[in-house]
């Protein structure tokens, strides 16, 4: 339907004119709270007191399906049942669970990286400097650096989706990037657990 007007029809009485005038503006109203109901009930209208709702899902430190030296470590979101998900912290190693009792045993690793942006990745459990960690106040921490004055922890820096690169930064105690849970295998960014 076309909202114009021909030169004719503008000489309308004050009483079509009010008329027609209430008559769009019934039909904007209409409009109006049909399109914003949604956005009176979204998740967050409906948090319990005192909570607030999170902006991502939980997410997970994870591997993708790759098992071989090299395999970078991302955040994905989390899921119980994803065996790329799933680790087991032994005398510092964090071993990827589904590779223990296999010919090549996988660790996360650091590479000889020891400076902020080092990627980190899965290799073959050596029992390396670079591949012990130590878990202290929710970071985990390599720890060759421990004691170095420049300590460097785990960090998922660059946002909360997935594919989120896993890297070395160095640690700092109020740093939300390098804060994780470990529960049941999983390695969870702390913030984004409800």
């Amino acid at each position: 339907m076309a909202w114009c007007l021909r030169p004719d029809q503008l000489s309308w009485g004050p009483i079509v004119l009010a008329r027609r005038l209430l008559a769009v503006a019934v039909i904007f109203t209409a409009v109006g709270a049909v399109t914003t109901l949604p956005a009176a009930a979204t998740s967050s209208a409906r948090q319990p007191a005192g909570r607030t709702a999170l902006a991502w899902p939980p997410m997970c430190v994870d591997i993708s399906n790759n098992r071989g030296n090299g395999t970078l470590m991302y955040q994905w979101q989390c899921d119980s049942n994803n065996t790329n998900q799933r680790f087991v912290i032994d005398n510092g190693l964090i071993k990827v669970e589904d590779t223990i009792g296999k010919s090549q045993v996988m660790c996360l690793d650091s590479s000889n990286g020891r400076t902020n942006g080092t990627r980190v990745y899965q290799w073959q459990c050596l029992g390396n400097a670079n591949q012990l960690w130590v878990v202290q106040r929710g970071a985990i921490i390599l720890k060759s650096t421990l004691n170095s004055g420049n300590p460097l922890c785990l960090d998922v820096t660059n946002g909360r989706g997935n594919s989120t690169q896993v890297y070395l930064w160095q640690c700092g105690s109020t740093n939300t990037n390098q804060k994780f849970v470990i529960n049941n295998g999983q390695i969870a960014v702390k913030d984004t657990l409800s």
